[in-house]
């Protein structure tokens, strides 16, 4: 629910992460199949996410149950759309008021949309780091062919950088910005979550389709002492900080790797083993 957690972005951003989720898990889906799928037709959908047309709160809810929106997620969503479009001045003050209550009780700190994307889905980082790398190329359509990704995706994650000041065009160059560097603040776990599952299936891919030339991937497993962790997370830090200086620096740099380091326990806690 994380991302659903900042209201000032309108009901549209909610659905175009909505088709940008469902290409990145099929990259032959499209426009016309999100359509299809709301039961709209492909005209009217591109007029509703392009500002050319609106929605009443009735068709939101439609909208919302075809895409599966929790009742929750389905609220908030037709908020969004009677904030913009309801016919009367106080339906749309009552859905302002809704939404803005909501945003004030919230207890964590929260992310915009364009945030907590860019921190669950991993082809945000890589686009940044395919930048840097020698023989980089600002098409769309080679951006997407590098990282295994649809045109599509590719497109919603590069004007999402752009909003987010983490990319920025140099001389008709596409170019990672000095802030892309920084690390995020009250970051939401399921966004962690994500992330790392996302990267975990890549190194899952890795083992079954690059040679060992291309990769490294190796574990060990060792009796441990459990009050040790905080220390011995802090070792796992200061090898990756220490990694990333020694071979951050190149100026020769040509693909993009993952460096990810696991370290769990693999005993089951005793209370489960006891039922």
């Amino acid at each position: 629910m994380q991302a659903w957690d900042q209201f000032k972005d309108s009901y549209r951003s909610l659905l175009k992460i909505e088709l940008e989720k469902r290409c990145g898990r099929n990259p032959r889906y499209s426009l016309r199949s999100f359509a299809r799928d709301l039961e709209l037709s492909p005209s009217r959908l591109c007029d509703v996410m392009r500002g050319r047309y609106g929605l009443s709160r009735t068709a939101a809810q439609g909208i919302a149950a075809r895409i599966g929106m929790t009742k929750e997620e389905a609220d908030i969503f037709c908020d969004l759309v009677d904030r913009e479009h309801a016919r009367k001045k106080a339906a749309k003050n009552d859905a302002q008021q809704r939404l803005k209550s909501l945003h004030e009780n919230q207890k964590t700190q929260q992310l915009s949309l364009d945030s907590f994307q860019i921190i669950s889905e991993w082809y945000h980082y890589a686009i940044l780091e395919l930048t840097l790398i020698k023989g980089f190329k600002s098409d769309v359509h080679w951006i997407a062919s590098e990282l295994g990704i649809s045109p599509h995706v590719a497109i919603a994650a590069i004007e999402r950088l752009k909003r987010l000041d983490l990319i920025e065009k140099r001389a008709g160059k596409l170019r990672a910005t000095d802030a892309f560097s920084a690390s995020p603040s009250g970051i939401p776990s399921d966004a962690l979550k994500k992330f790392h599952t996302q990267l975990l299936q890549k190194a899952i891919d890795a083992i079954q389709i690059q040679s060992l030339d291309e990769r490294d991937i190796t574990s060990m497993v060792l009796a441990f002492e459990k009050k040790r962790m905080k220390e011995a997370k802090e070792w796992i830090r200061d090898f990756r900080r220490g990694f990333d200086a020694h071979f951050g620096k190149s100026k020769k740099k040509d693909q993009v790797y993952c460096l990810a380091v696991q370290f769990f326990r693999l005993q089951e806690k005793e209370e489960r083993r006891k039922k």
